[in-house]
């Protein structure tokens, strides 16, 4: 008897449940042009559906990469025991976004993972690799004669491991990995060993489920190195279906120990947090967009984030604006604390127009990042002036106050200007300047 599983969103830290593109009469399939279907030559197991060929042999070859990069660490066996089949779905123009989504069939004794998500998803590359580990897991968690029923729990596997081998498979170039473990630890933000090993999903927000993926990264790493510490994880997983499992409690480290791990991560972060100049500089050469030649437009165009909400949206421009989403979420964990607000306000423009396709909401997160923008760039011009003044007056005699001084300065410029009914403007500045310092 077949039938179908929907897997809890505790099972792979999934979005939603299995959804096209829903509108106010309910859920309708999207249509798209000839769409193929690839399976992978090595592990025919695996196979993926889409229109855009390049895109659906990546995901082929996605497959073929996590399978041999987790081959040893797991001791995985020649075949994929759990079929997956990825569909990419192009968005339908007047529908909302397809979402991503899974689920799994059955005949009883073998599962088969079904996995769809928009062909635009700027994180598609995770979402995928992610059920691919999951089903991987599978294997360790599910005996190969085990029968499925509708008690089963496909959420037998924790969100931790999923995520934390995951990423241990990825490069991470700009080590931000790193710089997410070093900030939480320095502000005693870090989150405790049982928080992460409770984890039961993946954050919707971009940002915390980076936040989340880092930490289970590091502690995986810390249970597979070194060399006798993996030895002992992989005792573990192979205990997972036999009559008496061993608990993965007794791998981890002391919270004492897991808070050590965390510091450890920290003192071999590439570079600290940007500086207030350095983040500026950096939103700065971000805040361009380049968009490529397309029917209508023979030459690249630029525009700004400040301006890109009244480009007609295409397929080319939702691209475009999807890598910049990207890229506003990595420059959001390293900028200064006074930028972060800014930088996640573009980011929620830009979120609003590409996928919400909202140009109204968009327009006024935008609005609302320049005036913070302004602002914080006026308020620091005011205090780098007041540093330089006091720099300058702290040479003063011993018997004299700094701050007596500034005081002074700022009566003497009044009487200068001599005229009660117009107060002078430099006082002004300087006393605003004071009650915010």
């Amino acid at each position: 008897m077949r039938g179908r599983l929907f897997l809890p969103l505790a099972a792979c830290a999934l979005l939603a449940p299995w959804a096209w593109g829903q509108d106010d009469d309910g859920i309708t399939s999207p249509t798209s042009n000839d769409p193929s279907t690839l399976a992978s030559s090595t592990y025919p197991q695996v196979s993926c559906t889409g229109t855009n060929a390049q895109a659906v042999a990546d995901v082929v070859q996605l497959a073929n990469d996590t399978r041999d990069g987790l081959s040893s660490i797991l001791k995985l066996g020649p075949v994929w025991r759990y079929p997956v089949h990825i569909t990419l779905v192009d968005p339908v123009p007047g529908q909302k976004p397809p979402r991503e989504a899974v689920s799994a069939s059955t005949d009883g004794k073998t599962l088969r993972v079904e996995a769809a998500l928009p062909s635009n998803d700027p994180l598609a590359r995770a979402f995928i690799q992610r059920q691919f580990v999951n089903a991987l897991l599978w294997e360790k968690f599910f005996k190969p004669d085990v029968t499925f029923t509708a008690q089963t729990r496909l959420d037998a596997v924790p969100l931790w491991l999923v995520e934390g081998l995951r990423e241990s498979l990825n490069d991470d170039p700009d080590r931000n990995r790193e710089e997410i473990v070093k900030r939480a630890a320095l502000a005693n933000r870090a989150p405790t060993l049982a928080e992460v090993t409770g984890w039961k999903d993946l954050s919707r927000d971009r940002l915390l489920g980076l936040w989340q993926s880092a930490f289970c990264y590091y502690l995986v790493e810390s249970l597979t190195h070194p060399q006798n510490r993996l030895a002992n994880f992989q005792g573990w997983l192979n205990s997972a279906t036999s009559a008496n499992p061993s608990s993965a409690m007794l791998l981890f480290p002391t919270e004492m120990g897991w808070q050590r791990e965390l510091r450890e991560a920290s003192s071999r972060s590439k570079s600290w947090i940007y500086s207030w100049d350095e983040s500026a500089a950096a939103l700065t050469a971000a805040e361009t967009l380049a968009l490529p030649k397309e029917k209508g437009h023979d030459d690249v165009r630029l525009c700004t984030l400040e301006t890109i909400d009244k480009v007609p949206l295409t397929k080319t421009v939702d691209a475009v604006i999807n890598q910049k989403i990207a890229e506003l979420t990595s420059l959001q964990f390293r900028v200064h604390p006074s930028w972060q607000p800014i930088v996640e306000l573009y980011r929620f423009g830009l979120a609003a127009l590409a996928r919400d396709n909202d140009p109204k909401r968009a327009a006024d997160y935008i609005h609302q990042a320049h005036v913070r923008r302004a602002a914080e760039m006026d308020l620091h011009a005011k205090l780098v002036d007041y540093t330089n003044w006091f720099e300058v007056t702290q040479n003063l005699p011993s018997t004299a106050s700094p701050f007596r001084s500034y005081f002074q300065t700022a009566q003497e410029l009044d009487r200068a200007q001599g005229d009660p009914n117009r107060p002078n403007p430099i006082r002004a500045d300087l006393l605003k300047v004071e009650s915010e310092f």
